[in-house]
């Protein structure tokens, strides 16, 4: 099994989007969180969930710590496009309350423009 993440940035009317595509894992979290963070430090993000392969609990923990890190700054995480793989992993560890989703782009930037 391929333990990679890859990243890809873009824009949404001023809003960042960061494209992720791989396995989300305790191997893989470590940068992950590291390229949040600094795209968490002063603006509002949308994590683009639609071709994360593998998660563990790991990767799950990291996205949680991420998404407490951007509302301790007054900023928000919105995960856009997760599977249902993705969402079941996130009811078994009882995660949702702790995490934003959106089924989509412009819901994400409704989202992140009214929690901020």
């Amino acid at each position: 099994m391929a333990l990679n993440l890859g990243y890809s940035l873009r824009e949404l009317k001023g809003l960042n989007i960061l494209d992720i595509s791989g396995d989300l894992t305790a191997a893989t979290s470590d940068a992950f969180k590291t390229v949040v963070y600094n795209l968490t430090e002063r603006d509002s993000l949308l994590i683009n969930a639609g071709r994360i392969n593998f998660t563990t609990y790991g990767g799950l923990n990291a996205l949680l710590e991420v998404s407490y890190y951007a509302k301790d700054r007054g900023n928000r995480i919105i995960i856009v496009s997760a599977d249902d793989d993705f969402m079941e992993q996130v009811e078994y560890i009882e995660a949702y309350r702790h995490l934003s989703f959106a089924s989509s782009e412009d819901e994400g930037y409704n989202k992140i423009d009214l929690y901020t």
